[in-house]
Parts: structure tokens; C-alpha cells; sequence
């Protein structure tokens, strides 16, 4: 009988993959020095301790599933909108008959960015009327109290979980200014390692066939891989935050309801054009590596971005505690992920045959993937904070791939975390 199995040599992986993803950020820390060993180690408790609960108690990730679903109701909302302006381009009835197998008839400028214009006016006028304000005044105490977090970035981080990277920094963009080079970073790296409740029930519908549950996995997933983005955030950038928030004069600046309706809409428009012309940008230039990869004479098949890619990752999925039969193909998904997007990479997941993972691998593959860490995401992100914040770009820009790569360990803790859990009796 061999003293190390294939399940404990797989425990074994991933609890050295923890050790070695800390250790990457570390060595990429800005102050190597100032190691931020608090939140870290509450970073890890919180994010093993609440996989365990969430995936051992079923009445809680029921109720976690409701309420992700009641968010959904704000994308809904935007639809509505979106219809009347655009008709079927905003994701109406069509005026013809789809063929089998045709292309989508998703225009992610007309029917996705919309959301953005509906949130950011809800969120100035509720800052008006002081809901977020005293939201603000209350996270500031708890975020402060378990992760050592101002009340802004507390809120902001939470918001991450149902609203995205894009809409959740307009819950405090009047504070956005006043936040320190660490605090901004925590937004940045949170926003990529966590996806959108509205972003949740796509993925989820499309895993159905792998996986019937899959939406209230993509929810645990984005809850126990925010506090380990925070950890991660605060090695790279350690940075204790200004501690003077409170003291900040949270007046509204709107004269009235409808102003605060009205200019919130109009900040959005411009954010909006600064994300639609980024991906634009950024999708073209993938596009353009493709094609030039396709003409080196490698293998039977043509080489591209994901491809190399996958090799890349394949360590990176032996770390996370995959078994050794999966080691290739999740290597393969997260090089989709970050070369492309989260939706990409769960279409190709899904694509697979029913036996081409092995239910821990298809487990840790589905957590590993939930989040917005990706090249495109880095163009969205710094297009949203440099049109909220635009005397800060330059950091902003600075800062993006490194947020990246925070989220992208981020989401490979979370990957292993859930892995270990499974093992549990």
C-alpha cells in the first residue's frame, strides 16, 4: 500500500500552493519589509473558515442564493431601459428568426453598460437622501474592527460581491480622491477576483449541465475570495490607509434628488465611453497576437494566447491541489480566463465532456474561474477609476496588471481552499 495517495498528495499540493501564492506577492511587494501579517492570516482564516460554512450548511447557501437573485432585479431594471431605447438591440423581442447555431445576439455596449448608468444615478441620489453616507459611517467600524479597512473601501469591497468592479466604487466616489495608493489597490484587486451577482446566474445557467447547483458555488466562491484579496492587496501594496475618513465632510453635493439623479447619469456616460473604447482596444490588440501566433509552424494546431497559456498554468493547477488527470485541462481553462474572460473560459468548461474532470477537478476548476481577472478587466478597471478619479490615472495604470495578478492567485487560493474543504468527512 503506498504511504502517499493520490488524495493526499493532493491535500499536500494545495497546501503548498497557499504557501507559494503568498509568497509570489511577497516577492513583488513594494515594501518587502512590511508584511502585513494580520491581514493576512485573517485574509486566510475568514476565507477557509467561511468555505466551510457555506458549503456545509445548507439553509445559510440558500439564503445566500436568494438574496444574490434579488440583485439580479437591478439588471433587469437596466434591460427595461435598454429596450426602449434600443428596441431588440437592447435585448428586446427580435424582428427575425435566430438560426440554429447563429451568432449572439449580445451587444455588450447596448444591453451590459446600461447597468452602469442605472446604478450610478440610484447611487447618488442615495448618497443624497445619507443612506450610503451612514453605510459608510457603519462599515468603517466593522471592516475596520476584523480586516483593518476604512469605511469606503469596506463598502465598496462588499458591494463587489453583487454589483461588479464597475459599479461598486460609485457607492463612495466622493471619497474615491481621498483614498490612499493601498486602499485604491484593495478596490482594484477585490474587483477582479469576485464576479457580479447578474454575471453569477449567466455563468450559473450555463454550468447547469456540469454542475446543477453551480449558481450558489459561483456565490460562495466570490464571498471566501474577497478576504484573501484584501490580504493579498495589503502585502503588495502595504499600505495602513489614511485612518482619517471619518473626519471627512460627507455633505451631499447635489442640490436635490433629481440633480443627484441627473449628474450621476452623466458621470456614468463618460465612464461608460471610457470602457467601451478600452475593450475595444484591448480585445483587438489579443486578437492581433493571435494572428501572428497562427503563423509559427508549432503543432498540429494553430498557436494562440490561451494555448501557451494553459501550459503556463498547468503548475499553477498542480499547486491548487488538481488531480493529476485534470492538471492540463484546468491549466488550459485559467489560461482562457486571463487571456480572455470568465465567460469564455466557462463556455469552454462547460463544452467538455461530462468525463473530461473529475468531480474534484470540475469543483476546483468552476471555483478558480469565478472572477473578473483577466487582460480585458484591467482596461475596463482603470478606464472606470480614471474616469471617476481622473488626477489619479497615472497610478491607476500603474497599478492594473499588478491587481491582476493579485486576483488571479486570489482566485487560485480560493480553487485550492474549496479543494482541501472537499476532502473534509
Amino acid at each position: 500500500m503506498p504511504i502517499l495517495t493520490p488524495e493526499l498528495s493532493q491535500i499536500l499540493r494545495a497546501l503548498c500552493g497557499l504557501v507559494v501564492f503568498i509568497g509570489m506577492v511577497w516577492l513583488l511587494s513594494e515594501n518587502r519589509r512590511a508584511f502585513p501579517m494580520r491581514a493576512v492570516l485573517t485574509g486566510l482564516i475568514a476565507q477557509i473558515g467561511l468555505a466551510v460554512l457555506l458549503t456545509r450548511l445548507p439553509p445559510l447557501t440558500a439564503a445566500l442564493g436568494a438574496v444574490a437573485h434579488a440583485v439580479d432585479a437591478v439588471q433587469s431594471a437596466a434591460v427595461q431601459g435598454a429596450i426602449f431605447v434600443f428596441g431588440y438591440l437592447g435585448g428586446g423581442a427580435q424582428p427575425f428568426v435566430r438560426a440554429e447555431g447563429g451568432a449572439s445576439t449580445f451587444i455588450f455596449a447596448l444591453q451590459a453598460l446600461p447597468a452602469l448608468l442605472l446604478v450610478s444615478a440610484l447611487a447618488a441620489l442615495l448618497w443624497h437622501v445619507g443612506v450610503l453616507r451612514w453605510i459608510v459611517r457603519g462599515a468603517a467600524w466593522g471592516f475596520g474592527r476584523v480586516f483593518g479597512v476604512s469605511g469606503p473601501v469596506g463598502v465598496s469591497v462588499s458591494a463587489c460581491i453583487f454589483l461588479g468592479m464597475i459599479e461598486s466604487p460609485l457607492l463612495v466616489r466622493p471619497l474615491l480622491p481621498k483614498l490612499t495608493r493601498g486602499e485604491l489597490f484593495i478596490l482594484m484587486v477585490d474587483g477582479m477576483s469576485v464576479v457580479a451577482g447578474s454575471m453569477m446566474i449567466l455563468l450559473g445557467a450555463m454550468m447547469s449541465r456540469h454542475m446543477p447547483d453551480a449558481f450558489t458555488h459561483l456565490l460562495i466562491a466570490s464571498l471566501i475570495s474577497t478576504p484573501m484579496a484584501i490580504g493579498l492587496a495589503r502585502i503588495l501594496v502595504p499600505d495602513a490607509g489614511s485612518g482619517q475618513l471619518l473626519a471627512l465632510d460627507l455633505r451631499s453635493p447635489y442640490r436635490s434628488g433629481m440633480d443627484a439623479l441627473t449628474q450621476g447619469t452623466l458621470s456614468a456616460v463618460h465612464m461608460a465611453v471610457n470602457i467601451a473604447a478600452l475593450l475595444i482596444v484591448f480585445i483587438g490588440l489579443i486578437a492581433l497576437v493571435n494572428m501572428g501566433l497562427k503563423a509559427a509552424p508549432i503543432g498540429p494546431e494553430p498557436l494562440t494566447l490561451g494555448r501557451i497559456l494553459g501550459w503556463l498554468f498547468t503548475p499553477v493547477a498542480w499547486l491548487m491541489g488538481a488531480p493529476a488527470t485534470d492538471l492540463q485541462t484546468v491549466g488550459s481553462l485559467l489560461g482562457a480566463k486571463v487571456s480572455m474572460n470568465e465567460v469564455v473560459a466557462y463556455g469552454q468548461l462547460s463544452a467538455l465532456p461530462t468525463e473530461a474532470l473529475t468531480p474534484k477537478g470540475l469543483l476546483i476548476a468552476t471555483y478558480a474561474l469565478c472572477s473578473f481577472g483577466n487582460i480585458g478587466s484591467v482596461a475596463i478597471l482603470i478606464g472606470t477609476l480614471s474616469a471617476l478619479v481622473p488626477e489619479r490615472a497615472d497610478e491607476f495604470v500603474e497599478l492594473g496588471f499588478k491587481a491582476l495578478f493579485c486576483a488571479f492567485l486570489t482566485s487560485c487560493m480560493t480553487g485550492s481552499v474549496i479543494g482541501l474543504v472537499s476532502t473534509l468527512p
